[in-house]
């Protein structure tokens, strides 16, 4: 089945594209920041291959990496992720905001990640049910075959790396803690990655109240009470209008954010 990927967000097939080595914290801020001092994007690949930014001694682990990291952080071809991840790294590589956008941009970017995180985890996090293995995953990975059937070509050592790689990056992301046992937490959400998702739901034609039910915000396990909540101290800052009234939302946002470029 061919994969598809549209902007800003991963809507093609699952794929094993989240096997890795945890969330990538320090490779992330190394790629970012040397496209900040002036890596040309097109010599970006070079630079990382000569091992003049990444610190792994493998020419081929370095190469891996850069290919995961290229499409959770750059692929999705907008000037404005790439500066809202910039002024998040000016906060620290271990800052809430750092932290939280790396999760929502691993989220977006992965179908199967997001899915997983919105379906099977928030069922989890209403419910009172914090703990969270492999075998949650493993049977996603069973209900989802229907839809995914490539799924089914995937082997037992496969499946099985790609959920530990999945939890792993979730724990390093801010949504899970623990090492064998791991438990959800909610991470926290700073009102700059709050204005993140806004713009990515009005760039994708969301509007009102359906701004604050989308099922987006569950990567950070919030409920629309909680999305009024933030969004609220967005409008704080001034950067956006929001009044909720009931089911009555109102809600002004920049007019550049309204298309995706």
């Amino acid at each position: 089945m061919a994969r598809l990927t549209i902007g800003i967000r991963d809507t093609g097939a699952y794929s094993t594209r989240g096997t890795g080595k945890g969330g990538l914290l320090a490779e992330s801020a190394a790629i970012l920041r040397a496209l900040q001092r002036g890596v040309a994007p097109a010599e970006l690949r070079a630079a990382v291959l000569a091992g003049r930014i990444l610190p792994q001694r493998a020419r081929v682990t370095r190469e891996g990496i850069l290919k995961r990291l290229a499409h959770r952080l750059l692929d999705h071809g907008q000037p404005w992720i790439f500066e809202a991840l910039l002024a998040a790294l000016d906060q620290g590589e271990r800052s809430p905001e750092f932290l939280s956008s790396l999760l929502l941009r691993y989220a977006l970017q992965d179908r199967l990640v997001f899915d997983f995180v919105t379906g099977p985890l928030w069922a989890h996090w209403c419910e009172g049910r914090l703990g969270v293995d492999r075998d949650d995953l493993l049977a996603f990975f069973d209900q989802a075959r229907d839809e995914q059937p490539q799924i089914g070509r995937w082997t037992e050592p496969t499946r099985k790396r790609l959920a530990g790689d999945i939890l792993s990056c979730l724990r390093d992301l801010g949504l899970l803690e623990g090492t064998q046992r791991k438990r959800l937490i909610r991470p926290v959400l700073p009102i700059s990655t709050a204005e993140h998702v806004l713009r990515v739901l009005i760039g994708e034609g969301k509007r009102g109240a359906e701004i604050l039910e989308d099922p987006t915000w569950r990567i950070f396990l919030c409920t629309p009470n909680d999305v009024a909540d933030v969004l609220t101290r967005l409008s704080q800052t001034r950067r956006i209008g929001f009044e909720r009234a009931g089911s009555h939302v109102v809600l002004h946002t920049p007019a550049d954010w309204v298309t995706l470029t």
